[in-house]
This record gives structure tokens, sequence and C-alpha cells, in this order.
């Protein structure tokens, strides 16, 4: 039985070789500018483990304000690189963050994916949980 603190709705896969992704994410900025303008910052990282209804990335920027990670609508625009050398976009919802000397560890719910990189994304699951 699992733990209750464990409210994961699928099992993650964890970061080994086949699945540690790099990835770039584009972070909103809370709120709009004077000229109401709404700022993006691009980071890029690594994911720590993955799953169908979500992943817990590595963001490897160390200056990244919290506002980043809460903002606007809370979500991200991640670009995960996939081993066979395509990239698929996922939005996704950050749920929880740690500071890390490195950067922060963020647990993000996938909010919205197109239904192709949809397909790609859980083909790439099914891969690395057969190995």
């Amino acid at each position: 039985m699992p733990f209750p603190e464990d409210r994961r709705q699928s099992p993650r896969l964890n970061a080994n070789l086949q699945a540690r992704l790099e990835f770039s994410v584009l972070l909103r900025e809370a709120g709009v500018d004077e000229t109401g303008v709404q700022h993006l910052r691009a980071c890029a990282g690594h994911t720590l483990n993955v799953s169908v209804h979500g992943l817990a990335v590595v963001l490897h920027a160390q200056n990244i304000d919290e506002q980043y990670l809460l903002g606007g609508e809370g979500s991200m625009a991640i670009e995960l690189d996939l081993p066979n050398g395509l990239s698929i976009e996922i939005q996704a919802t950050p749920v929880r963050y740690e500071k890390l000397d490195e950067g922060y560890l963020i647990g993000a719910r996938i909010s919205e994916m197109s239904e192709r990189n949809r397909e790609m994304f859980e083909e790439y699951l099914r891969e690395i949980s057969e190995e």
C-alpha cells in the first residue's frame, strides 16, 4: 500500500540513463509591467523523474526569483528533448519546489500537451519502463 503522503497519480520513472532528459523551460513572471507585457524567462535543466501525469525537474539557474515559479497562471512551457532527437512541448503547473545549490527542484503536474506530443511522450515512457 502506498504511503499517504505520496499523492502521485502515476508511477514515476527515476532518472537513470534513460529517464534523464534535458529540457528548456519558459517561466512566466507574475503580473505584467506598466506597458501591459508579461515577461518570460528561459532556463535549462534536466529531469529527475517522469510519469504520464507529471515530472520532477532541476532548473540549473541559481538566480530564479520564486515569482517565476508561482507567477501568472502558474504554468511552465517545457521543451523536452527525447533520446530519439525529437523535442516535445509540455505545459506544466508547478506543485512543489525546493531550492538547491544548483537551482530549483520542481515537481510539476502536466496540464496540457498536444495529442502528437502526448503519443511520443507515452511511447518514450513505455520504452524506458521495459528496460
